[in-house]
C-alpha cells in the first residue's frame, strides 16, 4: 500500500482554526502558506519566487502555482480567498518584476492588519511597568439580549442583504434591534462587519457566549458610519 503520510520535503497544510472559522478554509489556508513561503524561504527550494521590496518580502505565484501548492482548492476557490484577503487588507499584491512584460502577482501579508482584526502576534509584557496605566475593565456581555429578535413578520419586509446581515450579527451575538439605522450604513462593507463581530472573543477578550452592544466591540469608525480605511 502506497504510503500516503507527509514525505521529507512536504509541508504540512494547516491553519488556525480561529482563522478558519473567521475566514473560511481556503482564505486561512493560503494566508498560512504564504507565511511559510515568505519566512522560511532558505528552506525552500523556490528561492527565485521571492523579492524584497520596500524592506518587505512578496512572494510570487500564479493561480496555477498556488493550486499546485496548495492542492486542495480549485482556482476559482482560491482566487475568491485571495479576493476576500484583500478586501479585508490581511494580503496586499504588487506586480514587482523588472520585466515590464511580465505583469505578475507578488503578494506579501500586511501583519499589522492580521493584529488589529484577530489579536495575533501581538506579545504579552513580562514585566508590569509601573508608568503605565491600569488595563481597561472587562468588557460585560448579557445572558439575555436586550433587543428582542425580529419577529417573522419583521423579516418579511426586510431586503434580502439587510435580513441576510441582522441574521449573521445576531448569529454571533451582537445585541442589535432590527430596526437599528446603522444596519443600513453598513450594507456596503458587510463582509468587515461581521468579520469584526465574530473576531471579537479573541480581539477584545470577551466571552462569546454572551450578549454584547455594538458599542462595546466595534470600532468607533462603523458606529459613527463612516469607514476610515477600515
Amino acid at each position: 500500500m502506497k504510503n500516503i503520510l507527509l514525505q521529507h520535503q512536504e509541508y504540512p497544510l494547516i491553519a488556525s482554526p480561529q482563522l478558519a472559522k473567521e475566514l473560511g478554509t481556503a482564505a486561512a489556508t493560503f494566508l498560512q502558506k504564504l507565511h511559510f513561503l515568505i519566512s522560511e524561504t532558505r528552506k525552500y527550494k523556490q528561492k527565485k519566487n521571492l523579492t524584497v521590496h520596500q524592506n518587505r518580502k512578496w512572494w510570487f505565484h500564479t493561480f496555477e502555482e498556488w493550486q499546485s501548492t496548495l492542492g486542495l482548492f480549485s482556482v476559482s476557490t482560491i482566487k475568491r480567498a485571495v479576493a476576500k484577503l484583500k478586501e479585508l487588507g490581511l494580503i496586499e499584491i504588487n506586480k514587482l518584476s523588472k520585466i515590464k512584460s511580465m505583469r505578475v502577482n507578488y503578494y506579501t501579508i500586511n501583519y499589522k492588519k492580521l493584529k488589529q482584526l484577530f489579536n495575533i502576534g501581538i506579545s504579552q509584557p513580562t514585566k508590569k511597568d509601573p508608568g503605565t496605566p491600569p488595563p481597561a475593565e472587562p468588557i460585560k456581555g448579557t445572558n439575555t439580549p436586550i433587543h428582542p429578535a425580529a419577529t417573522k413578520e419583521d423579516l418579511s419586509v426586510f431586503h434580502s442583504d439587510y435580513r441576510s446581515l441582522y441574521l449573521q450579527l445576531r448569529q454571533y451575538k451582537l445585541d442589535i434591534a432590527h430596526n437599528d439605522p446603522r444596519l443600513h450604513q453598513w450594507l456596503n462593507k458587510t463582509r468587515k462587519i461581521i468579520t469584526y463581530t465574530a473576531s471579537a472573543p479573541t480581539r477584545l477578550n470577551v466571552n462569546r457566549w454572551q450578549w454584547h452592544t455594538p458599542e462595546q466591540i466595534l470600532p468607533t469608525e462603523f458606529l459613527r458610519g463612516t469607514d476610515h480605511g477600515y
